[in-house]
């Protein structure tokens, strides 16, 4: 989809240049011949063409396509009981698609919601990435490689902190493994009959202090 970042606490943060138009609606990042997927959130309501599913207080539900407020059911008779229900979820959304031409700027995006400073669409001979302003030659929305860096060095600077994080997840990892493993090697090294003494001067200590470390375990 876009440029990998880091996974901290089961939370991804993956990284991709969202397509913006004129409405504010945000691209999804995915193209194809039939332009920019267009992003929507569970919470955004039913739009025309979504499949949804009505439930009503006595427990009964009714399922079909949401069109300009009716429900039409998979017999194709109109649903037009559609208030009072307890609940309305949608079920699958209606996917929406919008040409490349309509695209009026970029912002850096990250699935995590954070999204930085747009900037903005113009003729190439008004491109000027100083004052956020950029170009593409092609009929399609996608930047040139250095326009693209460009967006990306915000979603880098957005995951600096997280991508410390998962540093330090993946430093105390391996710090605790590398204990495991020591205390494998002592345990063995104690089977074979080697002194404490040894052992601690294996282990960078004092045999005092490898006696207080693993005797007790052993």
């Amino acid at each position: 989809m876009g440029w990998m970042g880091p996974v901290v606490d089961d939370q991804e943060h993956e990284g991709w240049v969202v397509p913006l138009f004129a409405d504010g609606a945000q691209g999804a990042g995915t193209s194809s011949a039939r332009g920019r997927l267009i992003a929507r959130s569970p919470d955004d309501g039913p739009c025309n063409g979504d499949r949804v599913r009505l439930t009503y207080r006595d427990g009964s539900t009714a399922d079909g396509l949401w069109q300009d407020g009716t429900l039409i059911r998979s017999d194709r008779i109109v649903h037009a009981h559609t208030s009072g229900q307890v609940r309305l979820e949608v079920i699958e959304q209606a996917e929406e698609w919008r040409p490349d031409a309509a695209v009026v700027g970029w912002v850096a995006g990250c699935t995590c919601g954070w999204r930085g400073t747009p900037w903005t669409r113009v003729p190439p001979e008004l491109a000027d990435p100083a004052a956020r302003r950029l170009a593409v030659t092609a009929p399609w929305a996608d930047l040139e490689a250095a326009d693209e860096n460009r967006v990306r060095q915000e979603w880098r600077r957005h995951i600096a902190g997280w991508q410390a994080l998962e540093d330090v997840e993946a430093a105390a990892a391996w710090q605790a493994a590398a204990a495991r493993s020591l205390d494998e090697a002592v345990r063995a090294a104690v089977k074979a009959g080697a002194s404490w003494a040894d052992i601690g001067r294996a282990a960078g200590m004092a045999g005092q202090s490898a006696t207080e470390r693993w005797s007790a375990r052993d």
